[in-house]
């Protein structure tokens, strides 16, 4: 495993303690929003075995109510929009974050980055450079999935 991301793995703490399938995490910008990352899991059955895949979804914002609000879809946060004016800034924070929450996945563990519109979608399309692949539904783009790099491959029905 890379020295670098192991090192970074320390400062990764998980914002959400008491839920095993609910993961936050928040880092300040220079200039005083912050983003926020997302990770949650779902199980799912494929080729009769049961596999876990953790879904993640990050926005730049200035408070986490409001981040917050967007993430469970609340009707208040629907209406609010990523005010994110950090440029690339935040965008590198959350390659970062997601790139050490891919070593900490199980063997049965995928990592799904999913989004919810053109714009993010655009700026996830980066993530194929670090050994994510597209993910389609009914022929449409869904989200760019992953392993952990560190164990192996993507399982296959044996």
């Amino acid at each position: 495993m890379n020295v670098e991301i192991m090192k970074g793995m320390r400062f990764m703490r998980d914002l959400v303690k008491n839920r095993k399938s609910q993961v936050r995490y928040c880092e300040k910008l220079s200039n005083g929003q912050s983003v926020h990352v997302y990770f949650w899991r779902e199980k799912e059955f494929v080729s009769d075995r049961v596999v876990y895949v953790w879904n993640a979804a990050a926005i730049i914002t200035d408070s986490r109510k409001k981040a917050n609000n967007w993430k469970n879809h609340n009707r208040r946060g629907a209406k609010q929009e990523a005010t994110g004016k950090a440029g690339l800034e935040g965008l590198k924070k959350a390659l970062h974050i997601i790139l050490q929450f891919r070593y900490r996945l199980k063997p049965n563990e995928y990592l799904f980055v999913v989004f919810d519109d053109e714009k993010r979608k655009n700026a996830y399309r980066w993530l194929e450079r670090y050994g994510f692949m597209e993910f389609h539904k009914n022929g449409k783009l869904i989200a760019y999935g992953s392993f952990n790099p560190s164990i192996g491959q993507w399982a296959q029905k044996e």
